[in-house]
């Protein structure tokens, strides 16, 4: 009898002791980045330091584990992913998720509202309560706002006629909206395929911004570029509600303290970095025109463009008015406080 005690209390000391040893070690969430790569300036300058500083504030808590490409989600899933539990966190564009987020479209209206601006103010929508129910399904831990989308095209493009019956492609609704009422045919698609778009010649030119021009090498296919605001995208780190609630305290503390307002505002500010990085180094390729729009037509384009998009997205979008004015305002603030 002896014998069997001493050796059920020692097998409960080794249990004790394996638990324990398991306890000391971090989560490990999957976080799934597609559209990235290890090389792309989206991972040194973006995700890599966020990831970098949840798992300094953890303090061994908590292991962010990435997966590039289409590795784990692809733009078009990564919703899914995330809410399936296949991924705990993702990168994510809104306007690739099939009609989730109308409200939060607002933020790809054309406008001069930069990165920095941009992404705190589309915090503070969502944390207002003006987004309605779009992110009840997930734990959303960021929110930003891409830099303005100008045109990139294989001829020159400085007039508003220049782009009529051009064949275009696009990568949200507002993009297409817009260049369809510049006399344009747009092409709907996602950003992986627009070199081969391009390079085929199925597309004659692309709406995007100037990390994708670079990191999609549509440098090489297009020479010519129209920088008036054409739109933006807007962003966000997105977490599954389950995983986070399991997570320990330290790890919980960790994920808090790098999100929201502050942490949008922080990812905007790299972004617009990004985005200038990336303008300088197409303005280096040989052969490259950035041009601005003729005087002539810029007073047109404000008005018969820019203002009728708002003016129908105001309009076909409940409480639009209210939600496009609160992110104005948010925008200006942070604006007026630089």
């Amino acid at each position: 009898m002896l014998k069997r005690a001493i050796a059920i209390a020692a097998a409960l000391a080794a249990w004790t002791l394996t638990a324990a040893a398991r306890a000391d070690e971090p989560v490990t969430l999957r976080i799934a980045l597609p559209g990235t790569t290890t090389t792309m300036p989206n991972w040194t300058g973006l995700w890599g330091p966020w990831i970098a500083r949840i798992e300094a504030d953890a303090a061994g808590a908590l292991k962010l584990q990435p997966f590039f490409g289409s590795t784990l989600a692809t733009f078009g899933n990564v919703y899914d992913r995330v809410t399936g539990g296949a991924a705990d966190i993702a990168a994510a564009v809104q306007g690739s998720i099939g009609g989730k987020f109308p409200l939060s479209t607002v933020v790809e209206l054309p406008s001069d509202i930069i990165g920095k601006e941009g992404a705190p103010a589309f915090w503070k929508l969502y944390q207002d309560g003006l987004l309605g129910h779009e992110y009840d399904a997930i734990k959303p831990l960021s929110l930003f706002v891409y830099p303005q989308s100008f045109l990139s095209a294989q001829k020159p493009v400085t007039r508003l006629a220049n782009l009529k019956g051009l064949r275009i492609a696009t990568l949200t609704k507002v993009n297409s909206r817009v260049v369809e009422g510049l006399g344009a045919a747009p092409i709907s698609t996602s950003p992986p395929d627009l070199y081969e778009m391009l390079a085929r010649h199925t597309a004659e030119a692309t709406v995007i911004g100037w990390l994708g021009v670079h990191e999609y090498k549509l440098d090489e296919v297009t020479s010519y570029h129209l920088a008036v605001g054409l739109g933006s995208g807007g962003g966000m780190l997105m977490m599954n509600k389950d995983a986070y609630a399991k997570l320990p305290p330290a790890a919980k503390a960790a994920i808090d303290k790098n999100s929201g307002y502050a942490a949008s505002e922080l990812l905007g500010q790299s972004l617009d970095n990004i985005y200038a990085s990336s303008e300088a180094e197409v303005r280096k390729r040989p052969g490259h025109v950035i041009a601005s729009l003729a005087a002539a037509d810029k007073d047109q384009y404000q008005k018969q463009i820019v203002q009728a998009e708002i003016d129908a997205w105001t309009k076909n979008t409940p409480n639009g008015a209210a939600i496009l004015a609160a992110y104005r305002a948010e925008a200006m603030k942070v604006r007026s406080e630089k």
